[in-house]
């Protein structure tokens, strides 16, 4: 579970060194909008984000020259914990 406070909290390293991760630009759109329907289930209305939309969201990696972009396994864990609490409110 994570709430939208926690999420906009959440501090993204980068992958190891030669290695590339998700495009910054796309994962800090989408984790907005993750923090919107966070948001919505704490004042009791329906989010705009469902567990399937979560579960289904691809990131690509950041373009030549434009950094190496956000761990992939820390966008990750942050995906599983937004899917887990949107299937959980579902229910």
């Amino acid at each position: 579970m994570i709430t939208a406070d926690e999420l906009r909290a959440a501090q993204l390293g980068r992958p190891p060194l030669g290695r590339r991760g998700y495009a910054p630009d796309e994962v800090d759109a989408f984790l907005a909008r993750a923090a919107e329907a966070l948001t919505a289930l704490a004042l009791r209305r329906p989010p705009q984000l469902t567990a399937d939309e979560v579960r289904s969201i691809v990131f690509r990696k950041p373009g030549l020259g434009r950094g190496r972009g956000y761990d992939e396994d820390q966008v990750d864990e942050l995906l599983d914990r937004i899917e887990h609490t949107l299937r959980a409110a579902a229910a």
